[in-house]
């Protein structure tokens, strides 16, 4: 029965040793009994025992165990070799390692919370619009009328002016039930509780960020129960929140209030009761045990459906809210996006896609370049293979013994890339200063896809020289030179792509955006967080624009709904004629385009009652309308609305997506509270910045505006793409190297194959330029399809990169042959180092080397 066999088997592995003894002695007991009888030879007795042991089986564990041991053997004979396969491997593992990394703390690890699975994040969605954050009256009705939700959690982040601080801070007012439903824990003190802090009369409280409470107070322990003035009002300080705290947001708030107590702390702040998008919160649910996202969502829209009934202006007709997994970090890269049409791309896919093909583009030239020394290895191990032949070795027993010693290697190789990986993505997380709870340490799945890599890098680098091991020695070096083409078709693309982007910063630091920024400080007013109305904003904004207009030093002022260079857009999805376009929608007034600096191409300006006029951009013009005169023709968004005029393309939001294109609208009198205020200056700015922000606070002293400078803001928009190309260029760089350091290594090692016949060469009258053209042709085909290769293949690649290259084509031809040019001249050096020692050999000794 196979059970028994398997017992039996078991048995055996447990006392093989004792059954080892036993077998000899036995045998050799039938041995001499056999010889007194005179009945003949007894047999083999080592081959006889290895037959009773393949009868016991397990005996692919010894075998492999003398396998694994001669392996390591053989490395301690070579430490530099080792050493430098190893480095290899954990370069090329490490980068795949810090990619996969990242994608498993933002798609598949869960954050720090509490039953992370039953957590969703719901947005709003109707046929003609989507939000990322729906009204808080809305998020109370379905927190007290959902059966499918146990538990309802909501956010809205602001600014606080936060006393003995310069700036303002970021505060998130949550839900009383935020801590508890998030299993939070309190450092010191305790958390929100909806008992206490949620009653009619509860005291205004605040719970810090601990980085905040180590910055701002000094890590005070008996900081409980002192207060704290936020926006010039007192809030009594009753916890101080664990570092392990995801808070679901990527904002690394300084504190956290009760959202019924907003309105306490923002001046006639109406987030409570109002409906408009001023009001918005981000939501989250818990559902409650056997329920599906499915029944809540059609739950959600049922009682979305009874709600606009009471209040039809508020909610959207045929209103859902679809849900995502809200456990997650990629449900905070969502933040309180909206707009109309299509919800458009995702754009972190195309990230992780290039940062995918950029890490296996590493591991192919690290593979490929130890595959290069494993073959030259073997050539120099002929005649230890040749003896193991000749005493019985098989064909299959080399192949196994050589590829263990591979898999050895990438065993190594992977323990040192979960280092590598581990601190390559640390690196990028501190530098990108995000948030203390997402925890760069590997866990399993990073751990299995370590492994996973290590055991693909042996197949690739390790199993084709094993396979040569045995075969002619020119198809080992067909071998060759396919590795030194793959070797550089991948440096080549990584240099191309490391090129794009650093021409794409340098473009973005040199170039104009469409807009003159340098000069234009921005104030965010947030009117709307202190309950303005149209009719009061109206007012307060025409005095607002009256006092700074005569301040010295400025030029111009104007108001935006979403100011350049800002956290704030509005966009839509559109397809015309089959093309789809990335709509940013802003509603200005007609002094924007002369405060931005941004040219009227053709047409009119915006002017007052433009209730269905348009100004479109040069870009969109283009695309919508090609070879056409787009004046006057109706565009819908929504509505029906007129093109009076087109203004110059000026990537106001998204600088780095040349793909962008923009429409403006004249201000509607419901978006007035939203406004932000531009003053551009004919002064330097940070010299006006101090009277702009004091005239502002003079004009309504309950109010806490926030002044920045435009060029602030187009700093921080460009911190991302410094660290993207620092990293790529960076790899490029390395792989770069390491094709050359390939290069040279098989160059040298075919002049030393070749020293006989040079030498022959030599001795009949060659010229040194005959003998390096002879010791280089076998490689000028390979460099140059690789070239070929590489090239083509990163035109295809770039085109991921087309959002980020900042107005540089994906095919810029400056970049493709800078990297072309660097790139030949590099590997010619490399290859003519080693192959100059070919004019060096002595014909004399040349004819004497084996």
């Amino acid at each position: 029965m196979p059970s028994a066999a398997f017992f039996r088997r078991l048995r055996y592995l447990l006392n093989r040793r004792r059954f080892d003894r036993e077998l000899a002695g036995d045998m050799e007991f039938h041995r001499e009994m056999a010889a007194r009888a005179g009945s003949g030879h007894f047999g083999n007795t080592l081959r006889l025992r290895e037959e009773a042991r393949e009868a016991w089986g397990w005996t692919w564990i010894d075998r492999l165990s003398q396998d694994l041991r001669y392996a390591a053997r053989m490395l301690r004979r070579s430490p530099g070799f080792t050493v430098a396969a190893v480095l290899m491997l954990a370069l090329g593992i490490g980068v795949n390692v810090a990619a996969f990394g990242f994608f498993d703390l933002v798609f598949l690890r869960p954050m720090p919370v509490r039953d992370p699975d039953t957590l969703l994040r719901f947005h709003r969605r109707a046929l003609q619009s989507y939000a990322f954050a729906l009204p808080h009256p809305e998020m109370a009705f379905f927190r007290e009328n959902s059966r499918t939700l146990s538990a309802v959690l909501a956010l809205t982040p602001t600014r606080l002016a936060v006393e003995g601080e310069e700036k303002q801070l970021m505060a998130n007012f949550v839900t009383a039930n935020f801590f508890s439903e998030l299993g939070a824990t309190a450092r010191l003190g305790r958390l929100l509780d909806p008992a206490r802090d949620e009653a009619a009369d509860a005291e205004p409280v605040v719970v810090l960020n601990p980085g905040f409470w180590q910055r701002h107070f000094g890590a005070d322990p008996l900081v409980i129960g002192k207060t704290i003035r936020l926006n010039d009002k007192l809030a009594t300080i009753v916890g101080v929140a664990s570092s392990e705290f995801s808070g679901l947001s990527l904002d690394n708030p300084a504190l956290w209030l009760p959202i019924t107590q907003q309105p306490y702390f923002s001046n006639g702040s109406r987030l409570l009761t109002d409906f408009s998008a001023n009001g918005s919160v981000r939501m989250w649910g818990r559902l409650r045990p056997g329920f599906a996202p499915r029944a809540a969502e059609a739950e959600l829209r049922s009682l979305a459906a009874e709600l606009r009934k009471q209040y039809p202006t508020g909610v959207w007709k045929n209103e859902s809210l679809p849900s995502d997994p809200g456990g997650y970090a990629k449900s905070l890269l969502i933040a309180d996006r909206s707009g109309t049409g299509t919800e458009g791309r995702d754009d972190l896919f195309p990230v992780f896609a290039l940062l995918t093909t950029l890490g296996l583009l590493i591991l192919a030239v690290a593979c490929g370049n130890l595959g290069s020394l494993l073959l030259a290895r073997g050539v120099a191990r002929e005649r230890e293979i040749a003896i193991r032949v000749a005493i019985g070795a098989g064909r299959g027993r080399l192949i196994r013994q050589l590829f263990t010693e591979s898999l050895l290697m990438a065993l190594l190789g992977c323990t040192a890339g979960l280092a590598v990986g581990y601190v390559v993505l640390r690196s990028l997380m501190l530098f990108t200063e995000t948030p203390a709870w997402l925890n760069p340490a590997p866990d399993w799945r990073v751990m299995v896809f370590a492994i996973g890599m290590g055991f693909a890098a042996a197949i690739l680098f390790g199993l084709t020289p094993a396979l040569q091991a045995a075969r002619p020695r020119h198809r080992a070096s067909i071998v060759r030179q396919f590795l030194v083409g793959a070797q550089v078709a991948a440096s080549c693309v990584l240099l191309i792509v490391a090129g794009l982007l650093g021409r794409a910063l340098t473009h973005a630091v040199s170039a104009n955006p469409g807009f003159e920024y340098q000069q234009v400080i921005s104030i965010d007013l947030g009117l709307a967080r202190h309950g303005y109305s149209p009719a009061r904003a109206q007012a307060y904004l025409d005095t607002l624009q009256s006092r700074l207009r005569v301040l010295p030093g400025v030029e111009s002022v104007s108001l935006a709904l979403s100011p350049p260079l800002g956290t704030r857009s509005e966009g839509a999805g559109l397809s015309i004629d089959g093309r789809a376009l990335n709509v940013q929608i802003n509603r200005v007034d007609p002094q924007f385009f002369q405060t931005m600096k941004i040219p009227l191409l053709r047409g009119r300006n915006l002017m007052r009652g433009d209730s269905h006029a348009m100004v479109i951009s040069e870009s969109l013009a283009r695309r919508a309308w090609p070879g056409q005169d787009p004046l006057g023709k109706k565009f819908t968004m929504g509505e029906d609305y007129t093109i009076v005029g087109i203004a110059g393309s000026a990537r106001l939001v998204k600088l780095e997506d040349s793909d962008s294109v923009e429409v403006y609208f004249l201000i509607g009198t419901a978006d007035l509270p939203a406004m932000s205020v531009l003053v551009r200056t004919s002064a330097p700015p940070e010299d006006v910045a101090r009277s702009v922000a004091s005239t502002t606070k003079a004009l309504d002293p309950g109010t806490f505006p926030e002044v920045q400078l435009l060029k602030a803001g187009f700093r921080r928009k460009l911190r991302g793409a410094e660290a993207s190309a620092l990293t790529v260029s960076l790899l490029g760089v390395i792989a770069h190297l390491l094709a050359c350091l390939g290069i040279v290594g098989v160059v040298a090692y075919a002049v030393s194959q070749r020293t006989k016949e040079i030498g022959i060469r030599m001795a009949l009258g060659a010229q040194p330029g005959r003998i390096l053209s002879l010791v280089l042709r076998q490689f000028s085909g390979p460099v140059i399809a690789g070239l070929l290769v590489g090239v083509g293949a990163a035109a295809g690649l770039s085109s991921l990169l087309r959002g980020q290259l900042y107005g540089i084509s994906n095919l810029d031809p400056i970049t493709y042959l800078a990297a072309i040019a660097m790139f030949i001249v590099t590997v010619a050096v490399a290859a003519l180092l080693p192959a100059r020692r070919a004019l060096r050999v002595d014909p004399l000794r040349a004819l004497r080397y084996e």
